[in-house]
């Protein structure tokens, strides 16, 4: 029961963290809300195979990022097991940071 615990305050610092860091990106680079999701699903897509990372995984995403939708605790076991080595969303949210645009 303790390690579920655990699991769940940890779900919830992640999904914070996600929505934080999606915010950041859009105040850094001024974008529109379009925008930066565009910008973001064109990098998922960039760096994950469709098959890794399809459309319901973007439907998803943009809700989770955007606060229409909390996390499950199902969805993040189904995550955590997913992407045991990966994290396509933190890869794709650091390297849109980074990048030097003119838009």
């Amino acid at each position: 029961m303790q390690k579920l615990k655990i699991f769940e305050k940890q779900m919830v610092e992640w999904q914070s963290g996600v929505r934080i860091l999606y915010k950041d990106l859009q105040k850094f680079h001024n974008w529109s809300d379009d925008q930066v999701w565009e910008k973001l699903k064109s990098e998922l897509r960039r760096i994950c195979l469709e098959s890794e990372y399809g459309e319901d995984d973007l439907a998803w995403t943009r809700e989770l990022l955007t606060s229409k939708r909390d996390i499950t605790l199902w969805e993040a076991v189904r995550l955590t097991i997913r992407f045991k080595h990966s994290t396509p969303l933190l890869d794709a949210l650091n390297n849109l940071r980074y990048i030097k645009t003119k838009d």
